[in-house]
């Protein structure tokens, strides 16, 4: 038995082929223009998973890259800065050393102390540097300034402490690879405050004659009375009188708190106390070496962040190149061999139209001579 093919079959067969050779030019037509062999997900399933995967390390290891430029240019400044104190505090030991010179008229060490106080404001103003709109040695408070100044000469540290653990600032540079960039002012420079004496709850002022006079403050309504330490009689004068000979306490550390004891230094021996002036001086002499250990430390140690974030670039561009070159060869297309398929695919196209459309106008007519 022969099977009788119709024409309708025939033609659709034809219109069927048409179709996949225009679908064949089309997505190679789309391809060439876009430069990717995976246009939709559906192209290559595999593939795409794998591009997408590669996409998302790729992008992954640009945010690194850019928390490492932003990383080591900070401890680029940071270095700047530790190398100028090193320098300042090298300056200020041997106005140190000078001082303690005994030798030295009263002229010479007033001169000296203008030196001194203007080194100190010269390192305050360093250890105020702000680096992106941050202030450096500020700890976690980077838009707080981190040294101020007050009437009494004292020099406080508005930053976090570093006995704080949140002082810490960390940029991830790799997955799961975080470095600390980032020290704080009290560390490296540290700081000098008066503190007014106390006696329990009770501040200690000082009379014309150096007797002890305590202020008591009423928790109600915070009135003050003073009265003599030794016998409890109440003081006759006046808190103005008192206000003015206070007897105080110190806290101090680091270079800046040695710039200040040495500046006191001088001045107790310009005012005639040469024996505590002194004593004062030399004891800064201690302050000075280990605050040069630590500045020294300090840069030692963010040297060796600097140059571990020196070889995390070159890893992440070897990543990055590497990654690229996989994702190319997955993703774009051989534009030689693309085009040459696109070419066929076009007359493939063009024959089955011209085939189609051939077929479509034969009639019995055709064959009637």
């Amino acid at each position: 038995m022969v099977d009788r093919i119709s024409s309708n079959s025939r033609y659709a067969q034809l219109v069927a082929d048409m179709k996949m050779n225009q679908f064949n030019f089309n997505k190679l037509t789309q391809q060439l223009s876009s430069g990717k062999k995976v246009v939709d997900l559906t192209d290559d399933p595999i593939a795409s998973i794998n591009i997408l995967n590669t996409n998302k390390q790729l992008g992954q290891i640009e945010t690194f890259e850019q928390n490492v430029g932003m990383a080591s240019a900070e401890l680029s400044a940071l270095d700047d800065l530790l190398a100028l104190a090193n320098g300042y505090l090298s300056e200020a030991w041997d106005k140190a050393i000078q001082a303690n010179n005994q030798t030295y008229t009263e002229g010479s060490l007033k001169a000296l102390k203008v030196e001194i106080d203007e080194i100190t404001k010269t390192m305050v103003d360093l250890a105020n540097t702000q680096y992106n709109d941050n202030y450096i040695f500020s700890g976690a408070n980077t838009k707080t300034v981190t040294y101020t100044i007050d009437k009494d000469g004292n020099i406080i540290y508005n930053g976090t402490p570093q006995t704080n653990p949140d002082y810490i600032r960390k940029t991830e540079v790799a997955d799961g690879v975080f470095e600390v960039i980032n020290t704080t002012g009290d560390k490296i420079f540290g700081y000098y405050e008066k503190v007014q004496e106390k006696v329990g709850d009770k501040f200690v002022y000082l009379d014309e004659n150096n007797k002890r006079v305590l202020e008591t403050v009423d928790p109600v309504t915070k009135a003050k009375t003073y009265t003599y330490e030794d016998n409890g009689a109440d003081y006759p004068g006046k808190f103005e009188d008192l206000s003015k000979v206070y007897t105080e306490e110190e806290k101090y550390s680091g270079v800046l708190g040695a710039l200040k004891k040495l500046s006191n230094g001088i001045e107790k021996v310009l005012n005639g106390d040469e024996a505590d002036g002194y004593d004062e001086m030399r004891a800064t002499l201690d302050l000075f070496d280990k605050s040069l250990n630590t500045i020294t430390t300090e840069q030692t140690k963010f040297g060796g962040v600097a140059n571990r974030l020196e070889m995390t670039t070159s890893t992440l561009e070897t990543n990055n190149e590497n990654l690229s070159a996989y994702l190319s060869q997955v993703q774009d297309i051989d534009y030689a061999s693309a085009i040459t398929q696109w070419m066929n695919a076009q007359y493939a196209y063009q024959a089955s139209m011209q085939i189609a459309s051939a077929s479509m106008n034969m009639s019995l007519l055709n064959y009637i001579q």
